[in-house]
């Protein structure tokens, strides 16, 4: 039977003076007069549940969609279980000279264990079975059709565990002549239309991004799905498929330009850093080596704080800049006039006077600002995380705060099989002469955390 952790079963009442010994006993308090040596001195104390932590996901994941849904889910408390080979590795492990040293797979895997298998021999199947079983998520963001060649497609899925999510997230989504297309985010960035507005409009060419926008987007997106499902099982018991196209999501970000097309017929153009609504818009040179700090001034109320801020230079008061439709008209001769202002200053003096006058402004940061920024520190934004080949090293944390939550879970990301014998031991009761049995077949495959 698979245990729904949604769904809550009423117990049948106990006397209130049993209720009250076994709260105390769970806890390992004694009761007030009981024989424990701090019976008379201690209190309850509530131990606090993170809002996942009954929730059990297997990742089949790859690149950086399932990877990074199951590092949010993780942070939140569920039991993430990534199945890795050895023979087929997830891409983001080949893309450096030590499969377990590369950061962008060490950031996206984080909160979760490795289970390594070989997929492809038969006495896998058995074993995978058990622990779809045993979950109430399975995520995959494999090319379509990948998963249906191993016999883990979602009707293959369901008849071992009828109540199980599955989470198909693929570039193009499943369905149309697309649909079997292999994706990457920076590509779905194009395909989207996204690119075609990223750029400044004397550009020859979409400027576009390394950075796989679409993937990061994608896998927020499949966690809230993946909430609402688990929350419709517990209303009615039922059991979900859901199917996510990569691509859609990068398009969700460009809505308004889609709108603006069906209800204008505007093509819209590439407008670099500016906007049709706000003026001063950009980033704006500072002094030093490739240094700027971003502005946007909305508001007429938020200009004139802006020219106060700045001294009030005669240009200020000139006809061309008076309201927000003649700003935006004269864009050209106001970032002119701004970035004389800005270029004889450091980008953190600009953001901070104009800040204080209440106009948005922010320091375009490298990693070293961000490092010692005192507000990402003050929230604790950066966490230090030992990865026994890694080593010590900093990574984002968490960006949202729950209250009566001290902290979510963050957790190293894991060596390739580093948590196979203890998934086999304590997920699936195997004995120990199974387990190296299948070892020695190549079925498993573990590793051992180096000494250092």
């Amino acid at each position: 039977m698979v245990r729904d952790p949604c769904r809550h079963e009423m117990p049948r009442p106990m006397p209130r003076r049993a209720q009250r010994g076994n709260l105390l006993r769970r806890a390992g308090v004694h009761e007030r007069g009981s024989r424990g040596p701090e019976g008379r001195r201690r209190h309850l104390e509530e131990k606090i549940m993170l809002p996942l932590e009954n929730v059990r996901v297997l990742s089949f994941g790859t690149g950086g969609v399932v990877p990074d849904f199951g590092k949010i889910m993780g942070e939140l408390g569920a039991d993430v279980i990534k199945i890795e080979s050895r023979d087929n590795l997830d891409f983001m492990r080949t893309i450096g000279p030590d499969i377990n040293n590369i950061a962008g797979f060490n950031e996206a895997n984080r909160n979760k264990r490795s289970f390594g298998i070989n997929l492809k021999m038969e006495k896998s199947k058995g074993i995978i079975a058990q622990l779809i079983e045993w979950a109430d998520v399975l995520a995959e963001n494999f090319r379509g059709g990948v998963m249906e060649s191993l016999g883990l497609g979602y009707e293959a899925v369901r008849k071992i565990n009828p109540k199980i999510i599955y989470i198909s997230s693929q570039g193009f989504g499943g369905g149309g002549p697309y649909s079997n297309y292999q994706a990457y985010g920076p590509m779905l960035s194009g395909f989207s239309g996204l690119l075609s507005l990223w750029a400044q409009p004397d550009d020859p060419y979409p400027v576009g991004s390394n950075a796989p926008i679409p993937d990061h987007m994608a896998s927020k997106f499949v966690v809230v799905a993946a909430l609402a499902a688990l929350d419709y099982r517990r209303r009615t018991g039922k059991g979900q498929y859901i199917n996510l196209a990569q691509t859609e999501v990068a398009a969700n970000m460009v809505g308004e330009y889609y709108l603006d097309y069906t209800m204008n017929g505007r093509i819209p153009p590439p407008m670099g850093n500016r906007v049709p609504y706000a003026a001063p818009h950009g980033c704006y040179r500072c002094k030093g080596d490739d240094r700027w700090c971003a502005i946007s001034v909305f508001t007429d109320e938020e200009w004139q704080s802006f020219c106060r801020a700045i001294g009030n230079p005669a240009w200020c008061r000139s006809p061309k800049f008076a309201d927000l439709l003649s700003r935006v008209k004269n864009a050209d001769e106001l970032d002119r006039f701004v970035e004389e202002w800005t270029s004889a200053r450091e980008p953190l003096e600009v953001m901070e006077t104009l800040q204080a006058a209440g106009v948005p402004a922010g320091i375009v940061q490298r990693a070293p600002d961000s490092l010692a920024d005192p507000q990402l520190k003050a929230r604790g934004a950066v966490v230090e995380l030992d990865h026994p080949v890694a080593g010590k090293r900093l990574y984002p944390g968490i960006p949202y705060r729950l209250s009566g939550i001290s902290a979510l879970r963050s957790v190293r990301a894991p060596l390739l099989g580093e948590h196979t014998e203890e998934i086999c031991r304590k997920v699936l009761r195997m004995p120990e002469e199974e387990i190296e049995s299948l070892k020695a077949e190549g079925v498993l495959y573990c590793a051992s955390v180096p000494e250092r």
